[in-house]
């Protein structure tokens, strides 16, 4: 065995795109000088308020030259004017990306941009898609920099993605899409979500799925000297999933757990979905709401908690005794685990968001206030450099089959007291 370290219904609505196009400017470049995905702050993405357009990104391997780049975005939050000598609303946007080799090249590999003007949705906001192909040649891996910009509001957003055309077997070869034809943008699926997975292998005759249904722990805490127990690739199930003219047959997975599609069974990599617990990333029920607390509590506090025979009534008294009254209670109760949501819908790997090491700065800390993004780097800095409070965390992107949004925390003893003075915070 080998080991390991760390391991949404919409449909096809390209008629309405092409209502909505009213211009599409097309460039393509060569050279540029600068690459600044490097030193933007990405931020935005992460802070509740500032919510961006672009809800998915799907990115699937049509061929060993060409790759299509599905997108889902919401008019909500563009700016709708009215122009002159008319009497109606109108959102101009526009959505451009450009191609490099990585985060360190500065030569734009391929260049598009696509502008858009809409009337339709300035008074009901819509959930649209768009999809666009990128000239990217195997075996080869980018950085795909993706910009939405509002030009009304003269704003844009950056979505740098990594293209992987360095290996036939990996997720970005399968297109998970559902019963009425809409890309699955998400990597975690209901019970209710029925969808067959397409490749580009239209030899294909059957895929190799492997079921895994581990629970994982938390993170532990940014100064714990110790990594998380290694995690073995052992398939609980293994079935063959049928497959003609590059598409499997349709399946719906009832039973939670990690499932794991493979061309190759002898290959470590593949697409991997995702089964949580049915109100997923929402946390709905009581005993989903007890294990969050695990990083404000000490052991005993936490095993009081998960024993209790009314986990609710417990988790009410907790809260009420940590806050000093109710209204309080009912304060920390909303912003706790609001952040336990968005860490599940940001930060989920293999195991849900608010477990890993990311989702459990985010819930303690809050949303940092710079995020900058490197070649399988990621850095988070709270506060400003010199200040009494600042902080710095750099993540790794971990090597694993499941996910390619697995970050491992650089834990440090100095960490420490201020970890414990931001639980303090919470707990006073």
């Amino acid at each position: 065995m080998t080991a390991l370290r760390n391991i949404h219904l919409y449909t096809n609505q390209r008629w309405q795109i092409a209502l909505l196009m009213l211009a599409i400017t097309l460039a393509t470049a060569t050279c540029k000088t600068t690459n600044e995905t490097t030193y933007t702050n990405l931020a935005a993405h992460y802070q509740p308020d500032k919510e961006t357009a672009i809800s998915g990104i799907r990115i699937f391997h049509e061929t060993d030259s060409l790759t299509r780049v599905y997108l889902q975005y919401s008019t909500d939050g563009l700016l709708y004017r009215q122009p002159p000598n008319m009497d109606f609303l109108q959102a101009n946007y526009r959505i451009s990306y450009q191609l490099f080799s990585s985060y360190e090249s500065s030569t734009v590999l391929d260049e598009q941009k696509f502008e858009f003007s809409d009337s339709l949705f300035a008074t009901s906001p819509a959930m649209l898609t768009f999809d666009f192909t990128v000239r990217a040649f195997a075996p080869e891996t980018y950085l795909l920099q993706i910009q939405f910009t509002d030009l009304n509001k003269d704003e844009s957003v950056l979505y740098p993605r990594m293209i992987y055309k360095n290996s036939p077997d990996n997720g970005q070869n399968f297109l998970p899409v559902d019963e009425n034809g809409a890309i699955v943008y998400t990597d975690c699926v209901s019970w209710k979500t029925k969808f067959n997975v397409r490749t580009n292998r239209r030899d294909l005759g059957k895929m190799v799925v492997s079921y895994f249904e581990e629970t994982f722990p938390p993170a532990i805490p940014p100064f714990a000297g110790s990594h998380p127990a290694a995690y073995r690739y052992n398939p609980k199930k293994i079935t063959l999933l049928p497959v003609a003219n590059g598409q499997s047959e349709y399946v719906q997975y009832v039973r939670e757990g990690i499932y794991h599609f493979q061309l190759d069974s002898t290959q470590r990599e593949g697409l991997t979905l995702f089964r949580f617990h049915d109100d997923y990333p929402e946390v709905t029920r009581a005993q989903q709401m007890v294990e969050p607390l695990r990083y404000l509590t000490s052991n005993a506090e936490y095993e009081k908690l998960r024993l209790a025979v009314d986990p609710r009534q417990a988790i009410d008294s907790f809260w009420v005794a940590t806050a000093g009254n109710p209204e309080r209670a009912t304060e920390l109760i909303r912003d706790y685990y609001s952040r336990v949501q968005y860490a599940n819908r940001l930060f989920t790997s293999y195991k849900e968001g608010w477990k890993t090491d990311r989702g459990m700065l985010y819930i303690i800390y809050g949303a940092p206030s710079t995020v900058y993004r490197r070649q399988d780097i990621e850095t988070w800095i709270y506060g400003r450099q010199g200040n009494r409070v600042f902080l710095r965390f750099d993540f790794i992107r971990a090597i694993n089959p499941f996910t390619n949004n697995d970050y491992e925390l650089q834990r440090d003893p100095q960490f420490k007291e201020q970890w414990y003075n931001a639980i303090y915070f919470w707990r006073q």
